[in-house]
C-alpha cells in the first residue's frame, strides 16, 4: 500500500503546474518543452516586458507572440487523476457525513460558517455555546479555509477549477510575499528564500536561478536521501565497530579470568615448592650441626673434669688457710702442699674448635637453592608462555575482525617480557626466605 501511495504522489507531482501548484487545467506546451496551464501562460505573457517572457522552469526566453500548443494527452491524464482524487476523498468521509481528519493535528475553523450555523457537516468541538466548523480544505487562491459543506463549489463548479486546494492551513500570512502580497510559488536557489511570481519577474530575484517549490523539495529530498544512505553506511560501520569492541571486551575479560586462575594455581604450586625448599634448608643446617655434637660433648666432659679438680684444690687451700692452730696447720700443710702443687701444675684442657663446616653447609644449601630456582623458573615460564599464547590468539581474532570490516588497522597489542616477569617473581619468593 505504501508503494501505491508513493506512485500516486509521484504522478501527482508530474501532473502539477509549476506556476499555480495545482493539477494541470488545459495544459499548453511551450517551445522549450515545459507545460503550464493556459491561464498561467497568459498571466506570464501579461507580466512580460518588451514582448518576451521567461519559462518558470528553465528560464528560457520566449516571444509573447509565439503560439503554444495544447497538450491533449496531458490534459486528459490530469482530468482523470483529478476526478479519481475527488472520488477517493468522497469515500474517505465518515458515516455521519463528516470528513476523516485523522491526519489533521490542529483544527482550522471554516471561514464561511457563521458562529450560529448549526449545520451537521463539519462540526467541531463546542466552546462557550458557539459551534466551530472544522475546515477540510484551504484554497490558496481565495485564501480561505472551508468545511465539507462550503468546499463543494470548489469541487463541482467549473469557475473554481483553477483554484489550488490544499490541506487546511491556519495562517496563510507565512505563505505570502510581504512585498507583492502574492503566494509563494517558487524558490530562489541563489538567495535560498521562497519568492512569489512577481519577485521572479520584476523583484530583486529577477535573473536568479528559480525553481518551483515542489521541484526544490524534490531536489532537497534527493540530497537528504543521499545523506541518509551515507548515515546508514556509517551507522553500519559504527555498529560493527561496537560489536568488535564488545567482542574484544569479552576476550579481554576471559584473558583476565584465565590469567588470574593461572597465577593462583602457580602460587599454590610455588608455595609447595617453597615449603619443601625451606625444609631442605633446615635439614642441611641440622645435619651439619649434628656432626659437631660428639666433639663438643667430649670437650665439655674434659672441661668438667678440670673444673672439679681445681674446685677441690681451691677448697683444700681455703680450709688450710683458715686453720689457726700452728701445729695442725703445719701438719696439714706438710701432707697436702705437694698435692696442691702437683694439681696446679697439671695443664688445663684446650679443646679444638668443633664448629659447623661453613663451606660444606654453603655448598649444600646452594645446591638446594639451585634446584628450587630451577623448579620456579620452569613453572613461571610455563605460565608466561600460556599467557602469551592466549594474547596471540586474541590478536589473531582481532585481525580477523578488522579484515572482515574491510578497514584493517593494526591493533594496540601488549607484550609480556618473560625475563622481567620471572625476575620479579624470583625477587618476591626470595623475600619470603
Amino acid at each position: 500500500m505504501a508503494t501505491s501511495m508513493d506512485q500516486s504522489t509521484l504522478l501527482e507531482d508530474e501532473l502539477t503546474c509549476p506556476v499555480c501548484l495545482d493539477l494541470f487545467r488545459d495544459p499548453h506546451l511551450l517551445p522549450c518543452g515545459h507545460n503550464f496551464c493556459l491561464l498561467c501562460v497568459r498571466r506570464l505573457k501579461r507580466q512580460a516586458e518588451r514582448g518576451r517572457f521567461r519559462c518558470p522552469e528553465c528560464r528560457e526566453s520566449h516571444r509573447c507572440s509565439t503560439a503554444s500548443q495544447k497538450n491533449f494527452k496531458l490534459a486528459n491524464i490530469a482530468d482523470d487523476f483529478r476526478y479519481r482524487g475527488r472520488a477517493v476523498s468522497s469515500r474517505q468521509q465518515q458515516p455521519d457525513g463528516s470528513p476523516t481528519t485523522a491526519k489533521t493535528h490542529v483544527s482550522v475553523p471554516c471561514d464561511y460558517c457563521s458562529p450560529g450555523d448549526t449545520s451537521e457537516a463539519g462540526k467541531g468541538e463546542p466552546g462557550a455555546g458557539v459551534v466551530v466548523e472544522v475546515a477540510v480544505k484551504t484554497c490558496l487562491k481565495c485564501e480561505v479555509s472551508m468545511c465539507q459543506e462550503h468546499v463543494k463549489p470548489h469541487l463541482e463548479l467549473p469557475a473554481f477549477r483553477e483554484h489550488p486546494l490544499t490541506e487546511p492551513l491556519g495562517d496563510l500570512r507565512k505563505r505570502k510575499c510581504p512585498e507583492h502580497d502574492e503566494m509563494y510559488r517558487y524558490y530562489c536557489m541563489d538567495d535560498r528564500v521562497c519568492v512569489c511570481n512577481a519577485c521572479t519577474i520584476e523583484g530583486g530575484h529577477a535573473g536568479h536561478t528559480i525553481k518551483t517549490l515542489k521541484n526544490t523539495m524534490k531536489d532537497l529530498k534527493g540530497s537528504l536521501e543521499n545523506q541518509l544512505q551515507k548515515v546508514d553506511r556509517k551507522l553500519n560501520k559504527a555498529e560493527k565497530n561496537l560489536q568488535e569492541q564488545k567482542e574484544q571486551e569479552r576476550l579481554n575479560k576471559r584473558f583476565l579470568e584465565d590469567s588470574d586462575q593461572g597465577v593462583t594455581a602457580l602460587g599454590e604450586v610455588l608455595q609447595v615448592h617453597l615449603e619443601g625448599f625451606l625444609t631442605s634448608l633446615r635439614d642441611c643446617s641440622c645435619s651439619h650441626g649434628v656432626e659437631c655434637g660428639p666433639s663438643i660433648q667430649r670437650n665439655i666432659a674434659k672441661a668438667v673434669q678440670d673444673q672439679s679438680r681445681l674446685q677441690d684444690v681451691h677448697s683444700g687451700i681455703q680450709t688450710l688457710a683458715q686453720e689457726n692452730d700452728p701445729f695442725r696447720f703445719l701438719e696439714a700443710y706438710k701432707s697436702s702442699s705437694k698435692n696442691f702443687c702437683r694439681q696446679l701444675k697439671k695443664p688445663l684442657f684446650h679443646p679444638e674448635c668443633a664448629c659447623v663446616d661453613s663451606d660444606g653447609l654453603a655448598e649444600s644449601m646452594e645446591a638446594k637453592q639451585e634446584d628450587f630456582l630451577t623448579e620456579v623458573h620452569s613453572h613461571v615460564s610455563h605460565l608466561i608462555n600460556e599467557l602469551c599464547n592466549m594474547n596471540v590468539i586474541i590478536i589473531a581474532h582481532c585481525i580477523d575482525i578488522y579484515i572482515s570490516l574491510a578497514s584493517f588497522r593494526p591493533p594496540h597489542s601488549f607484550t609480556l617480557d618473560c625475563q622481567i616477569a620471572f625476575g620479579l617473581l624470583i625477587i618476591f619468593f626470595l623475600s619470603l626466605l
